[in-house]
């Protein structure tokens, strides 16, 4: 188990960014890096892990838009928004995650494994969501002329 997850912080960012096209990126990569690095046999895990993957931050994205406020181009996202989201994010992933390993018995406490998964992607997405937002002013030009979902 990782106590700092920094993929998790690169899952939300991407999906902030891409929106839909960022989860489906991220389900494609996530299901092909799972396949040839810890494929365990069963397609089903494969196709449903990558999924939770993609999808987690994506569900935490349109929370945040419908009852956060946040808005699609991320222009009124602030230190207390980048806050919000993580700790959202820091929710559901896990908790999605764990449900499904304790589903297929890959999970033996599913308490204890869900409360690590919070601290590791939370700890991730705050490392990682901190140096995006450094970077953002320096990057909102590049990025309006690669024109993510967000940015349009």
């Amino acid at each position: 188990m990782d106590w700092v997850f920094l993929p998790s912080g690169l899952r939300l960012t991407f999906v902030l960014l891409f929106a839909l096209d960022g989860a489906i990126g991220i389900m494609l990569a996530s299901t092909l890096l799972t396949y040839f690095l810890y494929f365990d046999g069963s397609y089903l895990n494969l196709l449903i892990g990558g999924s939770l993957a993609g999808f987690a931050p994506f569900i935490a994205r349109q929370i945040a838009i419908d009852y956060f406020r946040l808005d699609k181009n991320l222009l009124n996202l602030r230190a207390l928004g980048f806050f919000k989201i993580s700790v959202l994010f820091a929710i559901i992933s896990p908790l999605i995650h764990q449900l499904w390993y304790f589903w297929i018995g890959r999970t033996e406490n599913f308490l204890t494994s869900t409360a690590v998964m919070m601290v590791g992607d939370w700890f991730g997405t705050v490392l990682v969501l901190a140096c995006f937002g450094l970077m953002l002013p320096w990057l909102k030009p590049a990025l309006t002329l690669i024109k993510p979902k967000a940015i349009e």
